[in-house]
């Protein structure tokens, strides 16, 4: 009896801790449906949650979602003492998860737990609703070693309602053969075959159908495959619009320009007034040689050829490219214009954000408040009419183009206006218009990088060890102010960044406060390797070793090169992820200079 008892009263405070966590977070309806509006309300004055009842703001964080069409971050609304926010299910929406922020606060269910937004039908989970809440669990559980366990269980669930799930048949198969071995792992690997063959049999020719049987593939690991199942599709169905694309693909990779032109002009004897939009990509490809060859009627030609569908909704970027490569080229100044002039009259059009495309929904445009929409319309703007400048000038037009580049520069100051303006300058020899404006764009970029300091304790530097493989001596790097890049032998960009941080070394290598520290930290890369480096002889920056394979983690990066400002008392100030080309070098210059001042 006393046994019960003490269950009951477990069961008991299980259950009120359940109802205190829905209290404090509910999401209404239970069990919403495609098409109708999600309330999350937040009562931050039930117990348990970090954030406090007096919080000035809360937003709601999408950890993991499909609801492609919401935004990332939803602002919360105040109502009588509670966070309120709705939003509706579009006609694809599966699931998701959130938390709750408010500055450094999240609050979430439970550890290793976020909120869900399932999406039912007549009461039971949408199809890849499951598949997507396996997907999220990376966001809950990070590296937890139950993580691919806790995944394959929601495939399991997935396919125990629609069994033909494609993805969560391939995804449980992977699974099952990366704890398998043997004749048992065999068997697996066998039947993920299986199961993608079919797939690909089902409609080889159709490019949806194609995406997902190459996706499976990289889900096994299995990259190799994908050229070969695309070599597959260009020999078996040659004349299909999907064999004519891959082949177009394949041609491009031909080194000789002569013979890829060659290549091309061959595939478009089979091109017939009832076909010939399956030869758009050809067209394109031919439109580009020909430009770079200066061969205007050709050029001409193939433009008119080309394929632009006034529904795609990359239509503003396709006349920008066009117009761009024609300038580039120096060659049908008319085409360029007109291309260019319609990027411009679209320039409301130009692309927010990621925009998806499935075969069974069509086009989905992300979420894009007003001042992102009013910002990208500006860019696009500027960029047109520096491009229009650009134009101008060639056809010897200066003072139409001088006035281009000021209405540009009073539309948006990104980086290619810039540019482009910065080049009309220069050519035209006008030199305090150049200095000013050289000026202005480090003026700008200072207070951008100004924006993104932060500070957070640095790693420890223990790891490193110099080119004869000697421990560094930290203590060298007190009071320092500390440059450091990790780089790979085999990373292009990396290689592409060296020349800029040469430069920048070079003025800072007399510095007794700052301190320049370029760490091989690949985890393809040997000790050897690094002193192996033919860059050793051309730079003259001190290079290091990298001895921790938890680098990557502990500094928070998953791509080379990165590149951080530490300073004097240890902390992080800056953090730089990939190569952002030639103004690397200022921004890095910008970023010690703020830091060494204070």
């Amino acid at each position: 009896m006393k046994a019960i008892n003490k269950i009951f009263t477990l069961l008991l405070l299980l259950s009120v801790f359940t109802a205190g966590a829905q209290q404090r977070v509910t999401i209404s309806p239970a069990m919403p449906e495609r098409g109708q509006t999600v309330t999350v309300t937040f009562d931050p004055s039930v117990p348990g949650s970090p954030i406090p009842a007096d919080a000035a703001a809360v937003t709601l964080n999408f950890t993991y979602s499909n609801f492609y069409d919401l935004p990332w971050k939803i602002k919360m609304d105040k109502k009588e003492g509670k966070w309120v926010t709705s939003f509706k299910l579009a006609k694809f929406a599966a699931f998701a998860t959130f938390t709750l922020i408010s500055g450094d606060a999240a609050d979430k269910p439970a550890a290793g737990k976020h909120y869900e937004v399932a999406v039912y039908e007549n009461g039971k989970p949408v199809e890849n609703g499951n598949l997507y809440k396996g997907y999220s669990l990376s966001a809950q559980l990070g590296k937890s070693p139950d993580l691919a366990a806790s995944q394959a269980a929601q495939y399991e669930k997935e396919l125990a309602l629609y069994p033909s799930n494609y993805e969560a048949q391939v995804r449980l198969l992977q699974y099952k053969m990366s704890i398998s071995e043997g004749k048992d792992k065999e068997k697996y690997y066998a039947q993920a075959h299986k199961v993608i063959a079919e797939r690909f049999n089902t409609a080889p020719t159709v490019m949806g159908n194609l995406n997902k049987v190459t996706m499976a593939y990289l889900i096994l690991g299995e990259r190799s495959r994908v050229d070969s199942i695309y070599k597959v599709v260009r020999e078996r169905y040659p004349n299909s619009e999907t064999g004519r694309s891959l082949r177009s693909d394949a041609i491009s990779k031909e080194p000789d320009t002569s013979r890829r032109i060659a290549l091309y002009e061959a595939m478009l004897k089979a091109e017939t007034p009832a076909n010939n939009s399956e030869f758009s990509p050809v067209h394109e490809h031919l439109f580009d040689l020909y430009a770079a060859r200066k061969n205007e009627a050709k050029v001409w030609y193939h433009a008119g050829k080309i394929s632009l569908d006034t529904t795609n909704p990359y239509l503003p970027n396709t006349y920008k490219s066009m117009a761009q490569t024609l300038l580039d080229y120096n060659v049908a100044p008319d085409l360029a214009r007109s291309y260019a002039e319609k990027a411009l009259s679209m320039a409301d059009r130009f692309p927010a954000g990621i925009i998806r495309h499935f075969p069974e929904t069509g086009h989905i445009y992300p979420a894009v408040d007003d001042s992102t929409r009013r910002a990208v319309t500006a860019k696009a703007r500027a960029n047109m009419l520096s491009i229009l400048g650009l134009l101008d000038m060639k056809a010897g037009k200066n003072a139409d183009a001088a006035v281009r580049m000021k209405e540009a520069l009073q539309t948006y100051k990104d980086r290619e206006t810039l540019d482009n303006v910065a080049a009309f300058y220069q050519m035209a020899d006008m030199k305090d218009e150049l200095a000013s404006l050289n000026a202005l764009r480090e003026k700008d970029l200072a207070a951008r990088i100004a924006a993104q300091r932060v500070n957070r304790p640095a790693p420890s530097l223990a790891a490193f060890v110099d080119m004869k493989g000697n421990p560094l001596k930290t203590e060298d790097l007190k009071n320092k102010v500390i440059l450091i890049d990790f780089w790979a032998t085999w990373c292009i960009p990396c290689m592409q960044e060296m020349l800029y941080i040469q430069r920048l070394y070079d003025q800072y290598k007399n510095n007794p406060d700052v301190v320049f520290m370029i760490v091989n930290s690949g985890a393809r890369n040997t000790l050897k390797d690094a002193q192996g480096w033919s860059g050793n002889k051309k730079y003259a920056f001190p290079v290091y070793y990298n001895t921790d394979p938890e680098v990557g983690e502990k500094f928070k990066f998953t791509i080379i090169p990165a590149t951080y400002i530490i300073d004097r008392k240890g902390n992080i100030q800056f953090g730089n992820i990939g190569f952002e080309g030639p103004e690397v070098e200022t921004k890095l210059r910008l970023q010690l200079e703020q830091v060494l001042k204070n």
